[in-house]
């Protein structure tokens, strides 16, 4: 596994094991090449502890000043088109974002999870997004009891962080996810609903008359009900509601629409922390932070922290762009999830690597390809030099060599870490 894992990042392109196999790991290992196809497709690999070990390692990074700041888990899925007819959980799935004649897309749907966390970016913060694993589904599976056992996974890393918000879009904020959120006192939901939820009025207080007060006040119209201010381009308005997802439990309602007349336009957003709690949790750091309206109007934090989300849709574009997530030629399903979050693996590594080692601090503004780009380089050089010590016929003019010339000397070469 660990050479595997040295010839993702060593190579800058993956098209399939025998790839890796050919350009790669044949010349530096006797292994054969089923033992690679033998180890993703048969070998029991405990991907919950690599999850578990992803968010411990994430949050090592941390300094000890902002370690009171939220943390976020994102989850949400993504769709691989696959054009062969013997993978497993291969399914027809509907695709909003297809623009070709058709809504429907044949291959496989990965549930994903990522977490966000507070690091020192000059004199203000910034939040790092690192991934922390999939899971492919299969046709019979429900995408939110995937997505709930992937959060609680998470969860059992971070019982002691004083704040947790999971982001999430339409489809996520009920049944089995809920309940996840119900389950851990310091986990938080922020997300996107849809635009039909039920909204209703807080409980009203004792009216003196005899029976039992109203365990919720009238319904809400999201489209009259609710006090639109108009900000930049757009109309907003937020209030405390209670709605059937969170029973007697209260959430912050904040409705959006570029157009108020159109009412097909609205979008709904519902966060279980309330504006005053998020400000006090990130006081002192709103302006370094971001410049974003939220500071001058703190009711609207909650929609400024939705648009964290925004970063797994990065996510999902780099790794299939410039880490081949999808360009794998494995038939069972063990395999394809086991060699997707492989190439997962190393994306994170490369992320977290600059604020794990000093010596990559400048590549903490560049992109995980920069740094994958550099490290596989350095990896390919150090192989180029032990096989040319390797294969000299003359060993003592070729130690005076590196002696004199060893690429390691060099102060300002990454391979001094490698």
């Amino acid at each position: 596994m660990l050479l595997l894992l040295l010839a993702m990042m060593a190579m800058q392109f993956t098209t399939s094991i025998n790839h890796l196999f050919k350009w790669f790991l044949a010349g530096i290992s006797g292994i054969s090449l089923n033992s690679y196809y033998y180890l993703l497709s048969y070998t029991e690999i405990p991907l919950d502890r690599f999850f578990k070990i992803t968010v411990q390692l994430a949050m090592s990074l941390i300094p000890a000043e902002l370690d009171r700041l939220p943390v976020f888990l994102i989850i949400d899925d993504t769709l691989q088109a696959k054009y062969g007819t013997h993978f497993e959980c291969r399914q027809t799935m509907f695709d909003h974002t297809k623009r070709n004649g058709t809504n429907y897309l044949n291959g496989h749907c990965f549930v994903a999870l990522g977490i966000r966390i507070p690091v020192a970016a000059g004199s203000g913060i910034r939040y790092l997004h690192v991934p922390v694993g999939y899971r492919l589904r299969k046709e019979n599976e429900n995408k939110l009891t995937i997505a709930s056992e992937m959060v609680g996974s998470a969860m059992e890393v971070l019982t002691e962080h004083p704040m947790v918000i999971l982001l999430c879009d339409s489809w996520y904020p009920k049944g089995k996810v809920i309940e996840t959120v119900q389950r851990y006192p310091n986990l938080e939901l922020i997300a996107n609903a849809r635009a039909d939820t039920c909204v209703f009025n807080l409980a009203p207080g004792p009216t003196g008359r005899r029976g039992r007060p109203g365990k919720r006040g009238k319904q809400l119209d999201i489209h009259t009900d609710f006090n639109f201010i108009r900000v930049d381009d757009c109309f907003i308005a937020a209030r405390a509601a209670l709605t059937n997802l969170f029973g007697a439990l209260p959430v912050h309602v904040t409705v959006t629409t570029p157009d108020i007349t159109n009412h097909g336009a609205y979008r709904v957003f519902i966060s279980t922390v309330m504006p005053r709690r998020l400000n006090q949790q990130l006081k002192g750091y709103e302006k370094t932070l971001s410049d974003s309206l939220h500071v001058r109007l703190p009711w609207l934090l909650p929609l400024f922290l939705y648009s964290f989300r925004w970063s797994i849709e990065v996510l999902f574009y780099e790794q299939k762009k410039f880490w081949s997530l999808g360009l794998y030629r494995l038939r069972k399903k063990q395999g394809i999830e086991n060699f997707v979050n492989l190439t997962s693996l190393c994306y994170a590594c490369m992320k977290m690597l600059p604020y794990m080692d000093d010596h990559f601090t400048m590549l903490r503004n560049e992109s995980p390809q920069t740094c994958k780009y550099l490290v596989g380089d350095s990896i390919r050089l150090e192989l180029f030099l032990w096989r040319f010590a390797q294969k000299s016929e003359t060993p003592c003019y070729s130690s005076s060599f590196f002696d004199d010339h060893f690429i390691f000397k060099r102060s300002d070469s990454l391979c001094n870490v490698c």
